[in-house]
C-alpha cells in the first residue's frame, strides 16, 4: 500500500497525515455546523480540540494497560542508555479506539466544566465529528497495513506490498476500508438525526449503538494478533458489548427522567 508520503521534502507516515486530515475535517464540521444549532463557534472549537487531546491520551493509556507488568520490568531501560528503545516500544505505537472514545468524552466534559458549559448542548456538532475522524483513521490503517483482516482469496482479499504493520504478499480482507465506509454511513445518520431530535443527550448513545454492533461484527473478520482474545471474543468485542449496554442504560435513564417530569 502507501505507508509513507513525501510532503514538502519531508517523509511522513500516511497514517499520521490522514489522522491530521480527519482532525481538520471534524474541525471544519464543528465550525460550519455550530451556527445551525445556535452554538458559539469558539466554545465548540475549544470543546473539540480538548476532546481530541483526550482521544490521544485515552487511546494510548488503554493500549498500555495490558502491558503494564512488562513495562514496569523494562523501566530500567530509561537510565541504562536504552530509553529510545523504551519509548519506541511503548509510547510511539499502539492505540485502542475505545480508550480514545472514553478520553474524548472526559476531555470534553472537563473543558465544558471549566467554561461552565452544558456539554450535551454541543453534541450535534461534536458527536458526528467522531465517526468522520475515525473514517480517515481507518484509511490510514489500511495504508499502513495494520488492523488487517483474515486471509481471503482474491478478489475478496487485498495483498499488501509495502505494509509496515502487517504481512505482505498474502491476500487479506480489507476490513479497515469496510469500517471506514461504515463510519461514513454512521456520520451521515448522526448528522441527519442531530437536525431532527430535540433531545441532544441522545446523540452520544445513538452513536455508540450504531458503532458498537458494527465493530462487534467486523472483529470476526480481523486477523491481526493485536486483537487479544479473551474467551470466544476479542477485547474490542467485549468493550463493544459494554459500551452498548452503557448506551442503553443512558437512554433508559433519560426516558424515565422525561416521564417523571
Amino acid at each position: 500500500m502507501l505507508p509513507y508520503v513525501t510532503l514538502f521534502g519531508h517523509t511522513l507516515s500516511t497514517y499520521s497525515v490522514l489522522a491530521i486530515l480527519g482532525f481538520l475535517a471534524g474541525l471544519l464540521l464543528v465550525v460550519l455546523a455550530s451556527p445551525r444549532f445556535g452554538l458559539n463557534r469558539d466554545d465548540s472549537v475549544y470543546l473539540y480540540v480538548f476532546s481530541f487531546t483526550g482521544v490521544l491520551v485515552g487511546a494510548k493509556l488503554l493500549s498500555l494497560l495490558p502491558l503494564l507488568p512488562q513495562m514496569a520490568a523494562d523501566l530500567p531501560m530509561l537510565w541504562t542508555g536504552e530509553w529510545e528503545r523504551f519509548v519506541r516500544t511503548y509510547l510511539t505505537s499502539g492505540m485502542v479506539y475505545y480508550g480514545g472514545l472514553a478520553g474524548a468524552v472526559v476531555g470534553a466534559w472537563l473543558t465544558a466544566r471549566y467554561f461552565s458549559l452544558r456539554l450535551s448542548d454541543f453534541f450535534p456538532v461534536l458527536v458526528p465529528a467522531i465517526p468522520l475522524f475515525h473514517a480517515f483513521g481507518r484509511v490510514g490503517c489500511f495504508c499502513a497495513g495494520c488492523c488487517y483482516g483474515v486471509e481471503a482469496p482474491e478478489p475478496w482479499g487485498v495483498a499488501f506490498t509495502h505494509a509496515v504493520a502487517g504481512p505482505n504478499g498474502i491476500p487479506l480482507l480489507p476490513v479497515q476500508l469496510w469500517e471506514s465506509g461504515a463510519e461514513l454511513v454512521i456520520f451521515a445518520i448522526l448528522l441527519w438525526y442531530a437536525g431532527r431530535t430535540k433531545v441532544r443527550e441522545r446523540l452520544l448513545p445513538a452513536y455508540v449503538l450504531l458503532y458498537a454492533p458494527t465493530r462487534f461484527v467486523l472483529e470476526f473478520f480481523r486477523g491481526d494478533p493485536a486483537r487479544r482474545l479473551y474467551g470466544p471474543l476479542s477485547t474490542s468485542q467485549w468493550l463493544s458489548l459494554a459500551a452498548a449496554a452503557a448506551a442503553l442504560w443512558l437512554l433508559y435513564r433519560r426516558k424515565n427522567h422525561e416521564y417523571s417530569k
